[in-house]
């Protein structure tokens, strides 16, 4: 039983300690503020994190998993390869959307931690490489793609997509940003299709 009130307590923090960092910024939060937001003693705040980096951290660990399975649940369907690509992409540029008009309500951004979040960011990549390398192959298997080289197509989609990121949506605002990406998806799709025979 032990465990389980360990578990929702840890929830507890990180759910708290989220509201906190959103509303004042990384910097701004100290533990005493979590601490206090989750009615508990700071010694007990520390037995389960040892900074306030370390509650960061899980909470975007947090979110960048659920983000990935979201991503792979929302895509196990059956599509067509070009499909799948589009909706993969649309499903990411929805999450990025929702996440940029949060912050955009902010007094300051999470980002000034960014170091923090750099692991995540990167596993968040090599989980989108993993689905788009299925895409590709699916596409390859269906005849829907012409991919000669595999991992050169890989690192031209992950080029072409790297536009895709918060600091991105918060500089270009509606419907000229979703043109955009339309735009870019449609030219993606096109030199998938038609190959490198350029």
């Amino acid at each position: 039983m032990a465990q389980i009130n360990d578990i929702e307590k840890r929830k507890v923090i990180l759910g708290e300690a989220k509201k906190l960092f959103l509303r004042f910024g990384f910097s701004k939060t100290s533990m005493e503020d979590i601490a206090n937001q989750c009615n508990m003693a700071k010694p007990t705040l520390y037995y389960y994190y040892n900074n306030k980096e370390a509650i960061f951290d899980a909470i975007v660990s947090g979110e960048a998993d659920h983000f990935v399975k979201n991503l792979h649940q929302k895509l196990n369907i059956d599509l067509p390869a070009d499909q799948k690509l589009i909706r993969f992409l649309n499903l990411i540029y929805d999450h990025l959307n929702t996440y940029a008009r949060e912050l955009a309500k902010m007094p300051d951004m999470l980002c000034e931690s960014s170091p923090h979040g750099r692991p995540v960011v990167k596993k968040i990549r090599e989980s989108f490489r993993e689905i788009l390398s299925q895409i590709l192959q699916e596409g390859r298997s269906d005849g829907t793609f012409r991919i000669p080289d595999e991992e050169v197509q890989l690192n031209a989609m992950a080029l072409l997509i790297s536009f895709l990121n918060l600091d991105w949506m918060q500089k270009n605002v509606e419907p000229a940003r979703k043109q955009t990406f339309d735009a870019v998806v449609v030219i993606l799709l096109n030199g998938l299709r038609k190959g490198p025979e350029c």
